[in-house]
């Protein structure tokens, strides 16, 4: 372990510095016991100089800068060493032996810091003035002579993660020490935070995406005997939703370019019992709704009913199509998000629905309660609603009997949390920034692997903004001379996880075995599946995870 000064960290940060490519190199090629000690006090500078504009072009604000430092101290790689009495006693004796002006009391400080815990090297781009210092060695890491020989994984860095900040943790405790943890007044606001995000009429939030399917499915009233139709590529709850409802889950192939449904391999799918239709925006990238609402259109006029679009955007918060949000239902009936941790935004578990059509929300959240409604002009059995008409309180605007409710359907306990939603508005203000820093990692990544041999690179689509939630490379691992698995191994060696997404649904036992499906059925979504590797992507990857990555697959293309 070895300390590095605040100057290190700040060409770290700073891209507009001639020194940022060095400092992220060497910090990512640093430490053979993968970690890198800090003084606080190296942390406290490092706030003030990226907020304050003197040695950065692009100053930070306070809540941004305080992101940062909360990511170091959460980052295996960094261990922050804390000051003590001690500490400041011994600088004060040694500035005042030695004659140190208030120029330099915050080096000896941060010197007697890493010193106390037995770091006995620091890098730095001030030596001159280290060098004085006989209890630390002072280095300058930019020296050929300093860099270490060979890369390695800092940390565990998986495929994808929250990103948590101690606002969020202030948000949730906050809701801890209120009266109100199951379903409250924060549903209501997050709910009405995400309608104004994506511009849509209503919002439905459950306790997950694969509830907000299932109610979607229920409010379209699939029932026994109707078709969905849906991708192969995708997680098995885009066709288990079907499934639950009685209905059976028709597959149709995916465009070998976008890896998302074939519009016109619904057309070839779509029949006089089709019921809904669920496009999957597989990664991030929307499907082409435009075009498969207009498919459905000419088959709800071929065969006399209506077919329900329920878009599975559970990857594609912050996403845009021709202009428009996903999620504003301009071209569907129903969207469908997921707050999963490794999703755009957090709720710990959740989803909603979202919909234009108000007859279609209350059915939604009447399937999310149980089948229940509190709401008086919806009462049915009026007899047990309102006061008889024997009661002298009885006026002809009574208003209903305070404990009543009425279940008028077979509904569920889909109902997400106080709590949950606690977080979820705290993290919908940072989607903008988790947006901002998922393009930036994903151009990185396109930069670097798109001329590369045996590899292919996402295709996004023109009439796409695509807010990227995995980046899928497509290996030629006969080509490489490996197999996925063995490759995906010597990754994981150097500290990096990769994921498949996905096995195609119709693969799957249970579809093999209820619905005669099998290999060959759908052969682009096989041969996707036979090369695709999702790599890591998540907006708290810090530059130095970026280059290790990048320097990894490199490495075990190269072995």
């Amino acid at each position: 372990m070895y300390g590095i000064d605040t100057n290190i960290l700040l060409y770290a940060y700073d891209r507009s510095s001639t020194l940022f490519e060095q400092a992220i190199k060497f910090i990512a090629r640093s430490c053979e016991e993968a970690q890198i000690a800090l003084a606080d006090l190296s942390l406290l500078e490092f706030y003030s100089v990226i907020t304050d504009g003197r040695k950065i072009s692009d100053p930070l604000s306070p809540s941004e800068a305080a992101d940062i430092i909360h990511d170091i101290q959460s980052a295996d790689e960094f261990h922050v060493f804390c000051s003590n009495v001690s500490i400041i006693n011994k600088t004060i004796s040694y500035a005042r032996e030695n004659n140190i002006s208030r120029f330099g009391i915050n080096d000896i400080f941060i010197a007697q810091t890493l010193a106390h815990y037995g770091i006995d090297k620091i890098y730095t781009l001030n030596t001159k003035d280290f060098k004085k210092f006989d209890f630390i060695e002072a280095i300058n890491p930019f020296l050929p002579s300093a860099m270490p020989s060979a890369p390695c994984a800092l940390r565990t860095i998986p495929y994808g993660k929250q990103s948590i900040d101690e606002r969020d943790v202030a948000s949730v405790s906050s809701v801890l020490r209120s009266k109100w943890l199951t379903q409250g007044p924060n549903t209501a606001e997050f709910e009405s935070a995400l309608c104004n995000i994506v511009s849509t009429g209503y919002a439905v939030a459950v306790n997950s995406g694969t509830s907000a399917l299932h109610i979607a499915c229920l409010a379209a009233g699939v029932k026994d005997g109707d078709e969905v139709i849906t991708s192969p590529i995708t997680f098995v709850a885009s066709a288990n939703c079907a499934v639950y409802c009685g209905g059976k889950p028709i597959f149709a192939d995916i465009d070998p370019k976008t890896y998302n449904i074939s519009p016109r391999e619904i057309e070839k799918r779509i029949t006089d019992k089709t019921k809904a239709v669920i496009p999957v925006h597989f990664a991030g990238q929307s499907c082409d709704m435009e075009v498969i609402q207009q498919i459905v259109s000419d088959a709800e006029i071929k065969y006399g009913h209506k077919i329900f679009i329920i878009e599975d955007a559970c990857h594609a918060l912050g996403s845009k199509y021709k202009g428009n949000e996903v999620g504003s239902c301009v071209f569907s009936d129903m969207t469908v998000m997921s707050f999963h941790p490794v999703k755009h935004i957090t709720t710990g578990e959740g989803g909603v629905v979202l919909t234009n059509n108000d007859k279609l929300s209350k059915k939604l959240r009447m399937f999310r309660s149980h089948g229940t409604t509190s709401e008086p002009e919806e009462f049915i059995s009026k007899d047990l609603a309102f006061p008889s008409n024997n009661s002298q309180l009885t006026t002809p605007n009574s208003p209903p009997n305070p404990w009543y409710y009425e279940q008028q359907v077979i509904g569920y306990n889909y109902r997400i949390t106080n709590i949950q939603c606690a977080l979820g508005l705290s993290q919908i203000k940072k989607l903008e920034k988790f947006r901002k820093r998922r393009k930036e990692i994903v151009n990185q990544y396109n930069s670097v692997f798109k001329d590369l041999e045996f590899l292919q690179i996402p295709f996004e689509d023109q009439n796409c903004n695509s807010n990227f939630h995995l980046y899928v490379l497509l290996f030629d691992f006969e080509g490489i001379g490996i197999d996925r698995a063995s490759f995906m191994a010597l990754l994981r060696e150097k500290g990096f996880y990769t994921q498949v997404h996905y096995i195609p649904v119709h693969l799957q036992h249970y579809y093999r075995k209820n619905f005669r499906t099998d290999w060959g059925d759908y052969p682009n979504a096989e041969a996707y599946y036979k090369k695709c590797l999702s790599i890591p992507l998540f907006p708290a990857m810090t530059d130095i995870d970026i280059e290790n990555v990048i320097v990894a697959v490199h490495k075990v293309l190269e072995a």
